[in-house]
């Protein structure tokens, strides 16, 4: 009977076999997220700044882009000369290089540097500019007249003084009547280092005391230029 045959039933059942394991799928990356729009960007940006205030006094920079440069013009020959003659004059004048136009005789002495404008040049001499100080020189000898218009240019040019007056005295009394600290005083006035300085000088009106003092014209100071040296071995020499 098939009860005595317990193992014939198990040689019918058929048995799989065994399936190999198969190895996990990689994990595919995720999709980087795409990127905002760029409105949405531009509200988050204004909703974090919404409370910052500019500083004062402080601008941005400005981003735009700088119009191309414009071709270059060339002045009229005419200019460029004038402009080039203005800048060599104005600086043998700080350099003390600039020369003097001197006219002199027994009762009348005037110098100006080359170039100076003729109607501040004739106001001067009319006295109708203001003086702003004055030095007299009586009774001083020549080393101490040097030493005291030496002080006082240098002074009244730091001072921002225009105009001022020396008191050099006639000389009536001198060799041949004539003034000897006038005629010296003329010489330190164009040397330097006065002449760096000096723009022109002349007799004054009888008022201001006529041929016996010399009105002083001064440039005017500017911070940007080269100091002046003001050194009394100038009017000597080595």
């Amino acid at each position: 009977m098939d009860d005595n045959k317990p193992f014939e039933k198990l040689k019918k059942i058929k048995i799989a076999p065994k399936q190999a394991k198969q190895a996990p799928k990689p994990k595919q990356p995720q999709p980087a997220p795409a990127p905002e729009a760029e409105a949405d960007e531009g509200a988050i940006f204004c909703s974090a700044m919404g409370g910052v205030q500019p500083i004062k006094g402080r601008s941005g920079r400005d981003l735009t882009k700088a119009p191309p440069p414009a071709p270059e013009t060339l002045q009229p020959a005419g200019e460029q000369t004038g402009e080039a003659a203005a800048k060599e004059q104005l600086r043998r004048l700080v350099a003390g290089e600039q020369e003097f136009d001197l006219e002199f005789t027994d009762e009348f002495l005037q110098g100006h540097v080359r170039g100076l404008d003729e109607r501040t040049l004739r106001q001067l001499m009319a006295g109708a500019l203001s003086v702003e100080a004055h030095l007299d020189l009586h009774g001083c000898n020549a080393e101490q007249a040097m030493d005291s218009v030496l002080f006082f240019v240098r002074e009244s040019y730091l001072m921002g003084r225009r105009v001022v007056l020396i008191v050099t005295g006639r000389g009536l009394n001198s060799p041949g009547g004539l003034g000897v600290l006038r005629q010296e005083t003329q010489t330190w006035l164009t040397r330097d280092p006065l002449k760096r300085v000096v723009l022109a000088f002349c007799t004054a009106q009888p008022r201001h005391g006529g041929a016996g003092a010399i009105y002083v014209l001064l440039r005017k100071r500017k911070k940007s230029e080269g100091k002046v040296k003001f050194d009394r071995t100038s009017f000597w020499g080595d």
